[in-house]
């Protein structure tokens, strides 16, 4: 599949199942981060119709939140979120705050702050290359207290099954957005193994990460938020229904 890629130049920029701000979020709903890019097959004048160069999710995007002139990322936000400064210095007026996953491209690297290619700055100590990997259910556990938000991908704001797609990402490891396909795509089967650190928990239209071997992780609208509980309590709350156990 072809088309123009275009870069997100907002902290977050929503993948639209309709070009419509004012509709309720469907089923298929997803979020692109900074730095992220997005193939567009169609356009409007104020939309792009394609999809998410990282996953294939294909949607609607506002043209507002992209653009099509830019230099390729090189680091990635590693911390909950982190904010962007005018200068190199804390004092300095605050540009934006970027979240967990957010890409950046880095012009100059100081001892403590990071020079970007627009001439902003960012704690250098909250950036990763983009080719440096890290245990997933470390990344994951960085997301807890992040609050819940349908179709959420990074430190801003995520659901399930994206905490569960960006972490694997960390890892090197490439996941489909939604929960459905991600039982089916990734990992081995573990259901009749003792449950361990990792383990990857599906729940109808549900899904987390096993933090050891009686504790999941996950981001929930009962609680608004990631967070960790026993995932026997979990397990109750989806009417004793688990659907998979996948373990990478």
């Amino acid at each position: 599949m072809t088309g123009a890629r275009w870069k997100v130049t907002a902290p977050t920029a929503p993948v639209r199942e309709q070009p419509d701000n004012e509709a309720l979020r469907g089923k298929l709903e997803s979020q692109l981060l900074f730095g992220e890019i997005f193939i567009a097959e169609e356009e409007t004048a104020e939309w792009l119709k394609g999809h998410c160069e990282h996953d294939g999710y294909a949607g609607y995007v506002e043209k507002k939140n992209l653009t099509q002139e830019f230099a390729e990322a090189t680091h990635i936000v590693n911390t909950q979120r982190t904010d962007v400064y005018r200068d190199d210095s804390i004092k300095s007026p605050i540009r934006m705050t970027l979240g967990f996953g957010a890409q950046v491209t880095v012009a100059e690297m100081g001892e403590k702050f990071a020079k970007l290619d627009d001439g902003t700055h960012i704690y250098a100590a909250h950036l990763s290359t983009l080719s440096a990997r890290e245990d997933f259910t470390a990344a994951a556990e960085k997301l807890a207290e992040t609050p819940y938000v349908w179709g959420g991908r990074g430190g801003l704001g995520i659901d399930c099954s994206g905490l569960v797609q960006i972490a694997l990402a960390r890892a090197g490891i490439s996941a489909p957005r939604d929960t459905e396909e991600q039982e089916k795509a990734i990992g081995q089967d573990a259901t009749d193994k003792p449950r361990q650190r990792g383990d990857i928990v599906y729940f109808p239209g549900h899904v987390g990460i096993m933090v050891d071997d009686k504790n999941i992780l996950h981001a929930n609208a009962t609680h608004m938020k990631t967070c960790v509980e026993p995932l026997d309590v979990v397990t109750k709350r989806s009417d004793g229904i688990v659907t998979a156990i996948r373990r990478i």
